[in-house]
């Protein structure tokens, strides 16, 4: 599909100003494409969400700093009604945050299993771009993300 590492470098290194296009661009196809895959009862594009935001908290300890980096681009991407207390809130409530995140990635999968090969690498970039936003990805984040890669 892409090279992985070569795209997180290229995400790492982008300017703010190319970073607020893509992440527009990536927003529009990403959003269309998850509303029409059909999956009765499952929220794509709030699972996308869920996972994007998880990957702040995939080793199990939430890390509000990546979150409050986040915000903005998750605002751009999902739009102003994005409700980013109810899902940190979600994590913070669960009993195990691990367990929570590992099952929204599951559902982000099974989502994505039916989409085709340019939507997977528009959600993957889309998932850099915003875990990128404090101008580096880490290990764990990348290995997260990459979670998606079919």
């Amino acid at each position: 599909m892409f090279e992985f590492r070569k795209l997180c470098e290229r995400c790492e290194n982008i300017s703010p100003v190319e970073r607020g296009v893509l992440l527009a661009d990536k927003s529009v196809s990403v959003l269309k494409g998850l509303r029409e895959l059909d999956f009765d009862g499952v929220d794509a594009v709030g699972t996308l969400a869920a996972f994007v935001m998880g990957s702040a908290a995939a080793d199990g300890i939430f890390d509000e700093k990546n979150y409050l980096y986040m915000y903005p681009s998750l605002v751009k991407t999902f739009g102003k009604d994005f409700d980013f207390d109810f899902i940190k809130n979600t994590f913070k409530k669960a009993e195990n945050m691990k367990k929570e995140i590992d099952r929204y990635t599951r559902e982000l999968i099974k989502i994505i299993g039916n989409a085709d090969e340019d939507l997977l690498a528009d959600i993957v970039i889309l998932c850099l771009l915003i875990t990128s936003i404090d101008g580096k990805i880490s290990l764990k984040e990348r290995r997260y993300v990459r979670k998606l890669c079919r």
